[in-house]
């Protein structure tokens, strides 16, 4: 049976006096592949957000590799090797392609790893390569 890298008990997150999620509880293990689903509104980006630390929860506990994650910093989350990756046009868009990706790996100190890396993204989408060095603001939605 494999470790549980993710756990979420009875998380409850709020915006103000408004309840977004409530009494979320979740666990994937290592090696697994989780997906969230849910109509708009339905609390599926406040259950990432409250994870990666973005919003503290009002309720509930969050693990992360066994360590009590619960409102802590989100740069301490992502130096564990936790991070946040929002859908829509959340780039940075005066910076290049390559330098949005290369933000990824910002806490990470084994360049020639990063490098490999940032093959494989761009053997996954070559258009990224191909792209590398213009501005990110330019990308379509799609890219």
């Amino acid at each position: 049976m494999s470790v549980v890298i993710l756990k979420l008990s009875n998380v409850e997150s709020a915006y103000g006096p408004i309840k977004a999620v409530k009494g979320v509880s979740l666990q994937v293990r290592q090696g697994e592949i989780a997906t969230v689903l849910g109509a708009n509104g339905a609390g599926k980006s406040t259950i990432l957000k409250t994870i990666s630390g973005i919003l503290d929860p009002r309720k509930g506990a969050i693990e992360f590799k066994g360590e009590n994650i619960t409102a802590m910093d989100p740069a301490l989350i992502v130096q564990r090797g936790l991070s946040h990756v929002p859908e829509g046009r959340e780039v940075f868009p005066l910076l290049s392609v390559r330098d949005n990706l290369a933000m990824g790996a910002y806490t990470r100190r084994d360049p020639d790893g990063v490098a490999r890396d940032l093959a494989l993204v761009y053997g996954y989408f070559p258009i990224l390569k191909e792209r590398a060095l213009q501005p990110a603001g330019l990308l379509s939605g799609g890219q």
